[in-house]
């Protein structure tokens, strides 16, 4: 007989711990700029010219495209972002950063750089590395490829 599984024994909680514990030191970090977590991740793929469509962005992050779609309307108020139909597709819009939201997201991602180091500063390099590597697996398996995103570890 197999013993009953707990919930402290699942990765899953664990990691599902961690994750909160990551976001909530960020977003206290983003509030001076009236900025929250999935808001940053929409901007900062945008910024990084993944995407540049509310579809794409949902696609890439793993998000529902309503929910994009209301981050959207957050920081076009923001004056972080701009929508615009497109000319040949009027169904299709893609988005624009505005000088406002590069100049935040270069500060922010100055932030978001320093919050990493700050929780991977108890792993030498090398585990850092074979950290990243087994997320990478666990991912793979789950049909995320991050090979092409993933590039830096330091």
């Amino acid at each position: 007989m197999k013993p009953d599984f707990k919930l402290h024994n699942s990765f899953a909680f664990w990691i599902y711990r961690l994750n909160h514990v990551l976001q909530d030191a960020f977003n206290e970090q983003l509030q001076e700029h009236d900025i929250t977590w999935p808001q940053w991740m929409v901007l900062n793929v945008l910024d990084e010219g993944i995407a540049h469509t509310p579809a794409v962005i949902a696609d890439h992050l793993g998000a529902d495209r309503s929910g994009i779609t209301r981050l959207l309307d957050r920081l076009e108020l923001k004056e972080f972002v701009v929508r615009e139909h497109d000319r040949l597709d009027r169904r299709s819009i893609k988005l624009t950063m505005t000088p406002k939201g590069k100049q935040v997201m270069a500060e922010i991602n100055d932030k978001a750089h320093q919050h990493q180091q700050q929780f991977l500063s108890e792993l030498h390099l090398s585990e850092r590395r074979g950290f990243k590597k087994e997320l990478q697996k666990m991912l793979k398996i789950s049909g995320i490829d991050t090979t092409m995103l993933w590039q830096r570890i330091d």
